[in-house]
């Protein structure tokens, strides 16, 4: 089983609210007829949470930026594709995914203008979906295995974006993408990067009026490796 599928049956399921900040999936691109895959596992145990009662709510990351309308009508979540703000006890909280934000980034920056430019989008349908994700995985690969994504040493640039929010009056900045876990606080809260998945399994939880960064062990795995 899956480690996400896992965190979602061990975790999730015991929140009433679920915020997926972005990059879910290593690509994720809908056709008329079509969607990937390999996110089955994951999109059925999404969708058994929601007929749990548990509110899910889907900001678009870099890696999954061409949503469409199945993960509202068939999944059940609500998607965003811009930050989002959200009160939540009295305490104000910016849930963003982050890319694009460091300014001294700016070749990304452009990629991504031209990756989410809506002509590209319209193009990218008309692509055979076995061709279309074959491609996606093989520039996602070579991405990972240049260190494509510089968001971890631009943390500065990260943190300056959350810390403006901040002084503007939230409470808590939340925000994925960086590749770093790590908690920065502040007189009003603080601001939260949750960190990389497929490393670290971190995430971040708010109860009790507490925000904290948190780290997944797959309880199954464990007990067979005793």
């Amino acid at each position: 089983m899956p480690d996400v599928v896992s965190f979602l049956r061990e975790v999730a399921s015991q929140n009433a609210t679920l915020f997926l900040v972005g990059d879910l999936f290593d690509f994720w691109f809908e056709w008329k007829h079509s969607v990937p895959g390999k996110a089955f596992p994951v999109l059925s145990e999404l969708s058994r949470l929601v007929e749990a009662g548990v509110d899910i709510v889907y900001l678009s990351g870099n890696h999954d930026g061409h949503l469409g309308s199945f993960l509202e009508n068939e999944v059940g979540l609500s998607v965003y594709r811009k930050p989002i703000d959200v009160l939540i006890n009295n305490k104000k909280f910016h849930i963003i995914h982050g890319d694009g934000l460091a300014p001294r980034d700016r070749g990304y920056r452009i990629l991504r203008s031209l990756v989410r430019w809506g002509p590209t989008e319209k193009i990218y349908k008309y692509v055979h979906p076995d061709f279309g994700i074959w491609f996606a995985d093989k520039v996602s690969s070579l991405s990972h295995s240049t260190g494509g994504n510089k968001a971890a040493r631009l943390f500065d640039d990260y943190q300056k974006y959350a810390l403006n929010k901040l002084d503007y009056g939230f409470n808590y900045v939340i925000m994925g993408h960086i590749h770093t876990a790590r908690y920065v606080p502040h007189e009003k809260g603080g601001f939260m990067a949750i960190g990389d998945w497929m490393e670290k399994k971190s995430y971040g939880i708010y109860s009790d009026n507490e925000l904290r960064l948190d780290y997944f062990k797959n309880e199954i795995e464990q007990d067979g490796a005793k």
